[in-house]
């Protein structure tokens, strides 16, 4: 039932390896859309992540260092284009690296699909997420919506 409602004006802290990043939500409705800007003070992300969402970002300034997991393996990519859209699928899965201090994104996202899934390299597990961040299952195979 709360996922029903809007969320408006939330700031929130977080946390995928060293550093960090600030999300500010300025309209979330998992049904429908959101716009988030976030400010980038990542490090290095400890984990590959899918998104629940199609989304087109935009780099506002400043610029980082990702990986992308694709089928022919890791693919190493600088985002520094500023105003240029990027469209990222629901299977879009990576980790971001080195970001500078002044690196600030905004995302428009379309309707959540009630999951999404993280990679751990360390352990070599895949770990599927609901809404909530709630862990719905472990695995050490590539999940199919991946590809």
């Amino acid at each position: 039932m709360k996922y029903l409602l809007p969320v408006l004006f939330r700031k929130k802290r977080v946390e995928l390896g060293e550093g960090h990043i600030i999300a500010f939500t300025l309209f979330e409705h998992k049904y429908l859309f959101s716009i988030i800007i976030y400010h980038w003070k990542t490090i290095k992300q400890n984990r590959f992540h899918s998104h629940a969402f199609p989304a087109i970002a935009f780099l506002l300034s400043g610029k980082y260092e990702e990986e992308v997991f694709t089928k022919a393996g890791v693919i190493h990519k600088t985002v520094n284009q500023w105003l240029k859209p990027r469209v990222l699928p629901r299977n879009y899965t990576h980790r971001i690296l080195q970001a500078d201090k002044r690196t600030w994104t905004i995302v428009f996202t379309g309707p959540w699909l009630k999951y999404w899934y993280e990679y751990f390299e360390d352990t070599k597990t895949w770990v599927k997420y609901g809404w909530g961040r709630m862990v719905l299952e472990k695995t050490k195979n590539i999940p199919s919506e991946i590809y």
